[in-house]
């Protein structure tokens, strides 16, 4: 039998699927947000409760109560990966938001894991091996590496780490004036210098 994932709800299954199938109502982000918060079971969630498009139009406000609610970031993570992959597999004309940038690759993220593709060959790892290495999904770590994924900053740090390297970031423009204008910095990550050291012995 399965759990009941709303067991302190004081509102049957039935009504609360009813209510995450329609977007518009209300209540609609307080129980996504809760639902997601509570399994990890991607297949019961789909379809048992939500449709994958109504999910794709509304994650992103789905998320933000999430976060407001405080619950564990592993969970948004998760659901994160879910929401990418979903994005690449789904038609996106039946998208009612479609965001640009989940869309198009960032020609700096792109660029990004395609260093990060070529350190970890130079080390002989899998794409696995990585992900295991720092804790991370194998899914994850081809999304970065193929630019489609605005990983944080800690995971970055994680990579570097796992693959020995070392960064220095060098401005390309003056810096800003004591007059109060600012010069214009380059975010590309063609500035971003990195030297990759021995590879270890051992994980």
């Amino acid at each position: 039998m399965k759990e009941n994932i709303f067991w302190d709800k004081a509102i049957t299954t039935k009504e609360i699927k009813n209510i995450l199938k329609d977007e518009s109502n209300q209540r609609f982000i307080e129980y996504a947000s809760l639902l997601l918060s509570r399994t990890s079971d991607i297949k019961r969630v789909f379809p048992d409760y939500l449709d994958k498009v109504i999910f794709c139009n509304n994650w992103r406000k789905i998320k933000q109560r999430m976060r407001k609610d405080k619950w564990n970031d592993p969970k948004i993570n998760l659901w994160d990966q879910v929401y990418r992959v979903i994005l690449q597999k789904i038609d996106i004309s039946k998208l009612q938001i479609f965001h640009k940038r989940d869309e198009l690759k960032n020609p700096e993220l792109r660029r990004l894991g395609e260093k990060i593709k070529e350190a970890r060959k130079k080390m002989g790892w899998t794409q696995k091996r990585l992900a295991e290495n720092i804790r991370l999904s194998q899914q994850t770590i081809s999304m970065i590496e193929q630019g489609n994924y605005n990983f944080s900053f800690a995971s970055f740090m994680k990579i570097i780490s796992a693959l020995n390297f070392r960064i220095s970031l060098e401005p390309t423009n003056e810096y800003p004036r004591s007059t109060g204008t600012t010069s214009q910095y380059s975010s590309s990550f063609d500035n971003i210098s990195t030297t990759q050291e021995q590879p270890r012995s051992k994980l």
